[in-house]
């Protein structure tokens, strides 16, 4: 039994793991090279690459602990059977981890009566129609309409521009000064704040998308995407100073505009309650349930 030749994402991997994933349609904020690549060090993620498969283990804690399914368009089947042997040369279980139900059941299907799944309301991801982000129509986004006319009723003159060269520097002052008015030094948002500035560093490596939103002109809230898939885009990081905390509907909306896709992945709630009614109030299209895999019996 051979081990997979996992090692730590880096950015030449982008184009090979990007195509991977585009070509098997994926979804899933976890598919997203960028957040393989900018939250390696927080979730110990490791990556291979064989015979047209994307395999990651996940050495954190919680929902990042595992394997991932296997990302790929060929045989399934070898694919499982390289993770079984790569679990049994580590002698370390051959657990899953950030299943989508489409996963579960193909997992159940090929390994029947193995394993037991678990879920947590927390870890499913928001998909959005781009165009339901982009227009607010109708009553259900009422309030979000309102939301935009107040603000721009207080600031008139803002103005949401691309994220270039010439104002990735805008949006670093964002960032830190965000980080700045938090009273808030958790690991976790040491993390954020560490991908996020090698976010900006990397910015064209990582074929990130943003915007930065400004009154008069200065720089009050910024925002990160990129492309999981031709479909799927995945917003992975939104800004505002806490003054101009009503700007968030303007970047979420201003963002979704240029973005030239069919749904946009807006990430988990992590059961945070205000995060969970802030992306619930924007009508998601689709609730990705991820779901953890645990072997019943030892399978090394």
């Amino acid at each position: 039994m051979h081990a997979l030749p996992f090692y730590a994402p880096v950015l030449d991997d982008a184009p090979t793991i990007s195509s991977l994933v585009a070509a098997a349609h994926g979804m899933g904020n976890d598919l997203a090279f960028a957040n393989l690549y900018l939250l390696q060090e927080k979730y110990k993620t490791q990556v291979a690459i064989q015979r047209d498969f994307l395999f990651r283990h996940y050495g954190g804690q919680g929902r990042f602990q595992g394997y991932a399914f296997p990302c790929g368009m060929g045989d399934t089947e070898w694919a499982l059977r390289q993770i079984e042997a790569d679990a049994t040369a580590r002698q370390r279980p051959c657990r899953f981890c950030l299943l989508t139900e489409t996963d579960a059941a193909l997992l159940q299907q090929l390994r029947p009566n193995l394993y037991d799944f678990t879920t947590d309301p927390g870890d499913a991801d928001y998909i959005y129609r781009r165009t339901d982000l982009a227009e607010l129509p109708g009553t259900a986004f009422h309030k979000k309409r309102n939301h935009i006319a107040r603000f721009s009723r207080r600031f008139p003159q803002w103005s949401f521009l691309p994220l270039v060269d010439a104002n990735i520097g805008d949006a670093f002052t964002v960032a830190k000064q965000w980080y700045a008015a938090r009273l808030d030094d958790s690991p976790s948002l040491l993390h954020e704040q560490k991908a996020i500035c090698s976010a900006l560093g990397n910015f064209r490596e990582l074929s990130l998308m943003g915007g930065v939103l400004y009154v008069d002109d200065t720089p009050v809230a910024m925002t990160l995407a990129s492309f999981i898939s031709q479909d799927t885009a995945d917003v992975h990081y939104e800004k505002c100073l806490p003054e101009y905390r009503d700007a968030y509907p303007i970047i979420n909306r201003e963002m979704a505009l240029s973005l030239a896709c069919t749904f946009i992945n807006r990430e988990e709630d992590l059961n945070q309650p205000g995060l969970r009614q802030a992306k619930l109030s924007y009508r998601p299209a689709l609730l990705l349930r991820k779901l953890n895999a645990i072997p019943r019996i030892s399978l090394c």
